[in-house]
C-alpha cells in the first residue's frame, strides 16, 4: 500500500473533513491522480503497431505520484544554474514557541522566516564583503522533520564570496564568511525584530506569546562546513521540493497502521493521522517554496555567464536552455515515450475521454481489457 492507496482508502474521512479548501483539493488530487477519476488520453502509433490509454496526472505540487519528472526537471536546470565553486550551506530555523500558531498564521509565519533569513545574510555580506561583489544564493523551505513531523526551516546555498561586477573578477571571502557564532547572533536579533513586528499585528496571540519572544530562546541558525561544490547539496533539496519528502521504503502500511521508519527513528501512525500529518505541509496558494537572489537571481543571467567564464567546466546556462529554474513551467501532461518502440514514429492523440469512461476506440479494438503503460514499458524496454 502506497501513500496514494492510503489517501483513496480513506477518501470518506477527507471528503467529511474540516480542511482549507486548498488542502482539501490537494488531498483529493492524490487520492484521484491517474486514476479513472481524472479525465484520459489514448495515444497511438501512426502505423497503429500500438495504442495506450493514459489517465491524467493531478500536476499537484504535494502530490507523490507525479511530481517525480518535475522534480527531475528542476534538479537538472539548478544545477545548470549553479557556478562549480566552493559554497556554504546555512540553514534558519523557527522557533518551537511559534508551531501552534502557524496553522492561523501559516503564510505569516513562512514569510516571516524567509524575511528574517533573507536579512541576516545581506547582513552579513555587507560585514563581510565589499559592496561590489554579488554572491548568488538560492533558499528552499522545508516543512518536515525525518519522520514527515511538523518543523518548517530554510535551507540556503550561497556561494562562497561573489563576482565583482566592476572589476569583472571571482572574489572569495577568505574563509571568514558566516562565522558561526556572528551568523547566529545576528539571526537571532533580526528574527526577534520580525516576530515583535508580526505580534503587533496580531495581538490576539496575548501576552505569553510576547513573553516567548523576549525570552532568552536558544539559537535557532546554524551553517555547515564550507562545500567544496553544490551538486550534491542540489541532490537533498530536490527531494523535498515537489510531491512527498517521504521515501515509499520507510513506510510500513497494514489496514490500520502506518509506521515511519527513518534510519533508528520510527513513528506509528493510524491512516487517518498519517494522512493530518502529510496535510500540515501543504503550503497555503501563491507560497513559493524556492527563491533565488544576486547572481543565481533570473534577472542576473548576463551577471552569471560573465561570472561563469571564470570557472571552466562549469555549464553556461544560455548553453543549455533560456529557461531559468524560477520560471520553469513544470509539465502537467508526460507521455513517458513519444514515439512507437516498433517503428519509432511519433505516437499521435486519436481520442480524449471524461473520468470513468473508457475510448470507444480501445474497447472496439481491444475488449474489456486494454494494453495499459505497464505493458507499454515492457515491450518499449
Amino acid at each position: 500500500m502506497d501513500i496514494q492507496d492510503i489517501f483513496i482508502k480513506n477518501i470518506e474521512f477527507i471528503e467529511s473533513a474540516n480542511l482549507p479548501k486548498h488542502v482539501k483539493k490537494t488531498a483529493l488530487d492524490i487520492a484521484q491522480c491517474r486514476t479513472n477519476a481524472m479525465n484520459g488520453h489514448l495515444y497511438q502509433c501512426p502505423e497503429e503497431h500500438f495504442s495506450v490509454f493514459l489517465r491524467n496526472s493531478c500536476n499537484n505540487r504535494f502530490c507523490p505520484k507525479c511530481q517525480y519528472r518535475n522534480k527531475s526537471l528542476w534538479n537538472e536546470a539548478t544545477k545548470n544554474l549553479v557556478i562549480n565553486t566552493d559554497h556554504y550551506h546555512l540553514v534558519f530555523k523557527l522557533p518551537t514557541f511559534c508551531y501552534p500558531f502557524v496553522n492561523t498564521f501559516y503564510k505569516d509565519f513562512l514569510n516571516l522566516l524567509f524575511e528574517a533569513s533573507k536579512k541576516t545574510i545581506y547582513k552579513i555580506i555587507k560585514l563581510s564583503l565589499d559592496k561590489d561583489v554579488i554572491p548568488g544564493f538560492i533558499m528552499v523551505l522545508h516543512t518536515h522533520g525525518k519522520l514527515n513531523q511538523f518543523h518548517p526551516h530554510i535551507h540556503v546555498l550561497i556561494t562562497d564570496g561573489g563576482f565583482d561586477k566592476s572589476n569583472n573578477k571571482w572574489v572569495l571571502s577568505q574563509n571568514k564568511l558566516f562565522d558561526f557564532f556572528q551568523f547566529n547572533s545576528i539571526y537571532k536579533v533580526i528574527l526577534k525584530k520580525e516576530l515583535l513586528s508580526f505580534y503587533k499585528k496580531h495581538l490576539s496571540l496575548g501576552n505569553s506569546f510576547l513573553d516567548l519572544i523576549n525570552s532568552n530562546y536558544k539559537m535557532f541558525a546554524f551553517t555547515s562546513e564550507k562545500i567544496s561544490e553544490p551538486y550534491h547539496v542540489i541532490d537533498y533539496f530536490t527531494k523535498s521540493i515537489k510531491g512527498s519528502n517521504l521515501n515509499e521504503q520507510d513506510l510500513n502500511t497494514d489496514d490500520e497502521i502506518v509506521s515511519i521508519n527513518v534510519g533508528n527513528l520510527s513513528s506509528d501512525l493510524s491512516q487517518k493521522n498519517f494522512i493530518k500529518r502529510y496535510l500540515l505541509h501543504v503550503l497555503p496558494s501563491g507560497t513559493k517554496s524556492i527563491r533565488y537572489f544576486g547572481i543565481y537571481s533570473h534577472k542576473a543571467k548576463k551577471c552569471l555567464n560573465s561570472a561563469k567564464l571564470h570557472f571552466p567546466g562549469t555549464k553556461n546556462l544560455d548553453a543549455i536552455t533560456n529557461i531559468h529554474p524560477e520560471n520553469f513551467e513544470h509539465e502537467s501532461d508526460y507521455l513517458p515515450y513519444k514515439f512507437c518502440p516498433i517503428c519509432k514514429k511519433h505516437m499521435i492523440l486519436i481520442e480524449k475521454t471524461l473520468p470513468f469512461q473508457m475510448p470507444l476506440y480501445v474497447g472496439h479494438t481491444f475488449g474489456d481489457e486494454p494494453p495499459n503503460l505497464e505493458f507499454f514499458n515492457s515491450i518499449a524496454a
